[in-house]
């Protein structure tokens, strides 16, 4: 038995991602959190507002800049970082606006006039 049988063995279907550079998870968490970053320094909204419309427009149980606190900034920086230095794609270049809150430990759901 191959490890994707052993995983779809209760019939719930399993799809091989042919990928090397993270989890398909932390790739897409990560590029949220840094779009509501990019956000959040162009000042097109605040972060509670960014937030409040992922929430209610989109249906998630927390907004990109709540999700990225409770995971961590600086965890989510490190991923961008990652993906961007393997696949040298500028997708994945973080938010300068992420990265300076990271390195200064501060909540990305503060408002930068409030912090």
């Amino acid at each position: 038995m191959c490890i994707r049988d052993s995983f779809a063995f209760d019939g719930v279907p399993v799809t091989v991602i042919r990928d090397s550079t993270g989890f398909v998870a932390q790739r897409v968490v990560a590029t949220i959190v840094n779009i509501g970053c990019d956000i959040a320094q162009q000042r097109i909204a605040s972060p509670a507002d960014i937030d409040l419309a992922v929430t209610l427009g989109l249906g998630y149980p927390r907004g990109p800049l709540a999700l990225g606190d409770a995971l961590g900034a600086s965890t989510i920086l490190t991923i961008l970082r990652n993906m961007q230095a393997v696949l040298g794609d500028p997708r994945y270049r973080p938010s300068p606006w992420l990265a300076r809150r990271a390195q200064l430990g501060l909540s990305l759901t503060v408002d930068e006039a409030a912090a």
